[in-house]
């Protein structure tokens, strides 16, 4: 099973979301070492991070080149969907609360959701610009992780369908157990079928 991984977060984030990226990414690949590889898809790294995956030989990192290097949130936007088929992804999650923009009917898609409010806090440019790509990730994405019964109860309160929401609680600290990692591997295997 090949999984592609939108990994901003794992690569430029400190705070617990990047540490629950980086966790969830490293249990899955060391639980699942046989059968399972991740492709992480980031415009670009802090260099703190860069060697993070290395020693996972069932983890690859992908990031802009040539031209899209110049401009890697438009790569990692709108033009991501190539690299996604040339490298047969089956599966897209969306750490990052997001999904490229006309991502290929093949591929599944499941983002996991930390939460509306906070982006409700930002400029108004920043906030609109978030909520247009949300509403594309909400309708696109075929499962919807949320981290706490609390995140639940905002998606549907957004008007996310509750068929398409999971809730698999983060801690705080961004740890990741066992079971969690068990848990979203089931969901990319019921996605594939």
């Amino acid at each position: 099973m090949i999984v592609g991984y939108d990994a901003r977060n794992a690569f430029r984030n400190s705070t617990a979301l990047g540490e629950y990226s980086r966790n969830l990414i490293t249990a899955i690949a060391s639980r699942h070492s046989v059968d399972f590889r991740a492709l992480l898809f980031a415009p670009s790294m802090r260099g703190d991070y860069r060697t993070h995956f290395i020693s996972y030989a069932n983890v690859s990192t992908y990031r802009a080149v040539g031209i899209n290097k110049h401009l890697p949130t438009f790569w990692h936007r709108f033009r991501l969907n190539a690299a996604l088929m040339d490298n047969k992804v089956k599966v897209y999650h969306g750490l990052n609360e997001e999904l490229p923009y006309g991502i290929g009917r093949d591929i599944k898609t499941i983002i996991t959701c930390y939460g509306l409010e906070s982006h409700r806090a930002t400029s108004p440019i920043d906030s609109l610009m978030w909520r247009h790509r949300m509403h594309y990730a909400f309708r696109a994405s075929n499962i919807i992780v949320a981290v706490s019964d609390a995140v639940r109860d905002e998606l549907l309160a957004y008007g996310v369908r509750a068929e398409k929401i999971r809730v698999l609680p983060m801690s705080p600290d961004g740890k990741v157990d066992a079971a969690t990692a068990d848990a979203y591997f089931e969901i990319y295997q019921k996605l594939i079928g």
